[in-house]
């Protein structure tokens, strides 16, 4: 598919939701032809995912994104391989629970191993989603098995309680005494429905609420009403605030929250998704219509703090965006797809991009099934 007819293409096929009915028969030709170009790039044949950017190392950010994606595109084979590599190095012999240690890499003695093994609770929810939807798809109970291990572990690793509100925590790092650093774009209201659904020993549904209640107050925080990449929580008060001027900004991570709050939307139709996301995504239209541009990071007091575009944030911007403006959200489409060629968006050893420009195409599209 060359670059105008992938744009013509998302022209035709954009829809309005997205899973529990409403997706293709079939993935659209470019979410097909970007998931094969992704496989050639950056997975081997072991199911290892590389991040070529950062010293060749996996994470398990990208061995759970591989397995979302893997399933929604009915991969079997490269599930199980993304699944297995990440079980043999990033668990077995690594840690004594089920989750999986962020970061492996070479060491400076030259040894590949297990850099960092704390978990990153983002990586280890995905992957448990994924493992309910690959039981779901492929009627293998061993999959839903360990998805049970993994989130008796979440719960209990990484959600804390406070009065009537459950915080999720990003990690089992990063917190200093009462003191700990939150990602608001780990929240996953879509996620924890189903895992009510699937795992009724926790109360997941709990999680759904103050999802909304977190996200609702640290947008309170800033004066675009823009999420923050990370937030400080003091977990004996239940007070939230804004950490240092590099945690404040809207950037990388921050944009994640408005993609899974979106794609609550679509799945579930929650009106408190619509309302947080009309809210947030103001001060954004607003940028865009004078600009008609996004730098790629924002102070949380509203101004650019580089001048250059991230299209990883355009990808997951976009089918949230659409709630506020379709005219936007069709811009910001438009630009992310004139960088696409032969299954690549822009840089050919950025997987972070051309994971989030898939994920965000796949939602606009409405192709996510549930």
């Amino acid at each position: 598919m060359d670059r105008r007819s992938a744009i013509v293409s998302l022209t035709l096929l954009a829809l309005p939701a997205c899973g529990r009915g409403g997706a293709a028969k079939a993935p659209p030709e470019i979410l097909q032809e970007s998931w094969q170009a992704y496989l050639r790039r950056f997975v081997q044949q072991d199911g290892r995912v590389i991040d070529r950017r950062a010293q060749g190392i996996s994470t398990s950010e990208g061995q759970a994104y591989c397995m979302l994606r893997a399933v929604w595109m009915k991969d079997h084979k490269t599930f199980d391989e993304a699944r297995t590599w990440a079980v043999n190095n990033l668990n077995a012999g690594v840690r004594k629970d089920r989750l999986w240690a962020w970061k492996w890499g070479r060491d400076p003695a030259g040894k590949w191993r297990a850099l960092d093994h704390a978990f990153a609770t983002d990586a280890d929810q995905d992957a448990a989603l994924a493992l309910i939807l690959a039981e779901r798809t492929w009627k293998d109970p061993a999959y839903g098995n360990q998805a049970r291990a993994m989130l008796a572990d979440l719960w209990n690793l990484a959600t804390v309680q406070h009065e009537e509100r459950r915080y999720l925590l990003a990690g089992d790092t990063l917190c200093k005494g009462n003191l700990c650093r939150v990602n608001p774009s780990y929240y996953a209201p879509y996620a924890y429905r189903i895992f009510g659904q699937f795992d009724p020993a926790h109360n997941w549904n709990e999680l759904v609420d103050s999802s909304y209640s977190f996200l609702d107050s640290i947008s309170r925080l800033t004066a675009t009403r823009l999420p923050p990449d990370w937030v400080d929580l003091d977990r004996a008060t239940g007070a939230l605030r804004l950490g240092n001027a590099k945690d404040s900004v809207f950037s990388y991570d921050a944009f994640r929250t408005c993609w899974r709050v979106a794609l609550d939307y679509y799945l579930y139709k929650d009106p408190r998704a619509e309302a947080w996301l009309k809210t947030s995504l103001n001060w954004m239209a607003n940028q865009w219509n004078k600009e008609g541009r996004l730098p790629a990071v924002i102070s949380s007091s509203g101004q650019p703090e580089v001048q250059y575009q991230s299209l990883e944030m355009l990808g997951g911007l976009m089918p949230a965006i659409r709630l506020l403006s379709p005219e936007i959200a069709a811009a910001m489409n438009r630009k992310l797809q004139s960088v696409y060629a032969n299954g690549i968006w822009g840089e050919n050893d950025s997987y972070y991009l051309q994971n989030w420009a898939w994920f965000g195409t796949a939602v606009y599209l409405g192709y996510i099934d549930f």
